[in-house]
C-alpha cells in the first residue's frame, strides 16, 4: 500500500513544482524549492543520457523487487523498507519516461537539488544497511 502512496504523492508533488515553476527561498540559500529537470544521474552527471538511466533504473528495480519479495516471509519490517526504495526508483522512472527529464525541487547548500522519490530512496537504503548490521550483531 505504501508503494502506491509514495508513487502518487511524489508525482503530485513533482507535478504541482514543474506547472508552477516554483523557487522559493525557505532558509536563507541553505534550504530551497526550486524546479530543476535532470536528465543526468546523481548531481547532474551524465546529463542528456536519459535513456541509459532509464534501462539502469529498470534492471536494478527488477532485481530490488525480486530480492524484497524473497524477504516477505522472512523480515515484515524490511519488506516494508524496500517498498519505500523501490516507490522511489519507480516515480523517478515515471519522470524519465514520460517527461524526458526527472523533476528535482528540494535543494540544500551542500547536496545539490533532488526530490521526494531520492529521499525514499536514501532513507530506505540507509535503514536497511541499519538492520542488516544489527541482524549479523545478534548473529555473533
Amino acid at each position: 500500500m505504501w508503494f502506491y502512496v509514495i508513487v502518487l504523492i511524489d508525482q503530485m508533488i513533482k507535478y504541482y513544482v514543474e506547472s508552477k515553476e516554483l523557487n522559493i527561498p525557505i532558509i536563507n540559500n541553505f534550504f530551497n524549492i526550486i524546479y530543476t529537470q535532470n536528465t543526468g544521474g546523481i548531481y547532474g552527471i551524465l546529463q542528456g543520457r536519459n535513456y541509459l538511466f532509464i534501462i539502469l533504473s529498470i534492471e536494478i528495480l527488477a532485481v530490488l523487487i525480486f530480492f524484497s519479495y524473497k524477504e516477505i516471509s522472512k523480515n515484515r519490517k524490511k519488506f516494508a523498507i524496500w517498498q519505500f526504495v523501490i516507490a522511489g526508483g519507480v516515480s523517478n522512472v515515471i519522470d524519465r519516461i514520460f517527461r524526458g527529464y526527472v523533476v528535482d525541487f528540494i535543494q540544500l547548500k551542500f547536496f545539490g537539488v533532488f526530490n521526494l522519490a531520492d529521499l525514499m530512496i536514501v532513507f530506505g537504503v540507509i535503514a536497511i544497511v541499519v538492520m542488516d548490521l544489527r541482524e549479523m550483531k545478534h548473529e555473533k
